[in-house]
């Protein structure tokens, strides 16, 4: 058995539970979560949205009561954000339809692109493949190392590997299974017009990219918009979260067995036909408005989140409400659910050797890890810039090492002489280079102009930029000195 935590993003902040047992770890107060992905969580630290301004507040995780670690603003509106590598990388899906990319350790922004035409509503992500979902019903496939080389590369455009666009409304949840790319995994995707579907991407190298399309497996249609979905390890339920209840749905079906006893399984919903909501097992105990669901990862424990702050633990064999999670900090209104293992200063593993190993109660409370005191998350960038002590990709281009012209010229004329394939003609523009240059050595004094204005409009702008980094520092702090609390 494993030791999960399941987090909860409330009106009044981000609540904290053992999965397995329902009591009450940590609460992260001081954000309003409104969005089903404004937060995310790894074993050090949580990242969340405010749902009333673009701030990011992040949290130490650790047992009782927490204020804000760090706060700070976002470039922007900001609706989803995911951590990816254990925490190294936070991901962000923007309101004006970008993705914008950070390393956490250093606050620096990696890159930052156009993905949809309407806001970002989900990401997904497995193995270094990014699923991003919005309002324009479409779902993007990107490899993130490959999207970042783009950028650095000054690419016009970050393109995907490959698009779904069968959803006809917003996609509101995404879930990526492993293995992507080398073309095991699967996609899932769930939108606002009633379905959720099964996709696999056919992946080719192309060169030293990736490119492919997307494949359409299965379509599971419900009687209501889906807000939220999570499916099991073995990738054979599909648990929804939908205005009209908690369901769940087999991808796979027992047929007839034979005369000697044995069956086989058969996939349903295949891409001539739907699995309709007939064959969809209902809870029958859950609310009628479920917005978040969530999975232990053995898949035997279910955790649903409904609207008005009701939530709920599930066998998911019984399909029987174990607990219902009481909290006054739920009766603001429930937005998201996220479960993950819990580390070792909330009851977790201390050594690797018994990573997700569930301890006896008494152990649990016995022995746990020491308090975290410090994170490894600095402020995040709001511009895509180098520091300022590197060059800008506007400097880079214009910038021109004159210092060493003179070698380079003559180097040039030695290997034009030196060329015996060219032979006369080598000579040719050898002597017209050597008339070209004036004798009286005007243009090296030129160059040497040009030179010293370059360096010191450089100079100028660093001290710009630097005074432009302090003032908005200076107001960004007076603006959250003076903010209510």
């Amino acid at each position: 058995m494993f030791t999960e935590i399941v987090g909860v993003g409330t009106a009044n902040g981000i609540q904290v539970y053992d999965l397995r047992r329902g009591t009450k770890l940590a609460q992260c107060t001081g954000v309003s979560v409104g969005g089903r992905q404004a937060f995310s969580m790894s074993e050090a630290w949580v990242a969340g949205v405010s749902d009333k301004r673009a701030v990011c507040h992040v949290y130490m995780l650790n047992r009782g009561d927490a204020s804000a670690k760090l706060v700070f603003p976002f470039p922007e509106e900001i609706g989803c954000v995911r951590v990816l590598d254990g925490g190294r990388y936070l991901v962000a899906g923007a309101k004006s339809g970008r993705i914008l990319v950070w390393a956490t350790a250093s606050g620096r922004m990696l890159g930052a692109w156009d993905a949809h035409y309407g806001a970002v509503t989900a990401l997904g992500s497995s193995d270094g493949v990014l699923v991003s979902g919005g309002e324009d019903a479409a779902a993007h496939v990107w490899v993130l190392a490959q999207a970042l080389d783009q950028l650095a590369r000054g690419d016009s455009a970050v393109t995907p590997i490959a698009s779904a666009a069968e959803h006809t409304m917003a996609i509101s949840s995404v879930h990526v299974t492993p293995g992507v790319l080398a073309g095991r995994g699967r996609i899932y995707t769930a939108a606002r017009d009633h379905t959720c579907k099964q996709w696999r991407v056919r992946v080719e190298r192309q060169g030293l990219r990736y490119a492919g399309r997307t494949e359409l497996l299965a379509t599971l249609l419900y009687t209501a918009a889906i807000s939220d979905i999570a499916v099991d390890a073995s990738e054979t339920r599909v648990f929804a979260a939908t205005a009209a209840g908690l369901f769940q749905s087999n991808l796979y079906a027992h047929t007839q067995a034979g005369p000697d006893g044995t069956g086989t399984l058969t996939a349903l919903g295949g891409t001539a036909s739907a699995v309709y909501s007939e064959d969809h097992v209902q809870f029958a105990a859950a609310e009628t408005d479920v917005v978040a669901v969530g999975l232990s990862c053995d898949g035997t424990l279910a955790v649903s989140a409904s609207r008005d702050g009701v939530v709920r633990v599930w066998d998911t064999g019984s399909r029987q409400c174990l607990r219902t999670m009481s909290d006054k900090q739920l009766a603001g209104g429930v937005s998201g659910v996220s479960v993950q293992l819990a580390p070792p200063q909330l009851g977790g593993p201390r050594t690797l050797a018994t990573a997700g190993l569930l301890r006896p109660d008494a152990m649990a409370e016995a022995v746990v890890a020491p308090r975290i005191s410090s994170i490894s998350f600095a402020p995040l960038q709001r511009l895509l810039r180098a520091d300022t002590a590197e060059a800008t990709a506007f400097e880079a281009a214009v910038k021109t090492r004159l210092s060493g012209s003179r070698e380079s010229m003559a180097q040039f004329d030695a290997q034009l002489r030196q060329d015996s394939a060219y032979g006369q003609t080598s000579r040719a523009d050898s002597r017209l280079l050597g008339a070209l240059r004036p004798a009286d050595g005007s243009a090296r004094k030129q160059v040497a102009d040009l030179q010293q204005q370059m360096e010191r409009l450089q100079r100028h702008n660093a001290r710009t930029r630097a005074l432009n980094d302090e003032l908005y520092q200076s107001a960004v702090s007076e603006w959250l000195a003076a903010r209510p609390q």
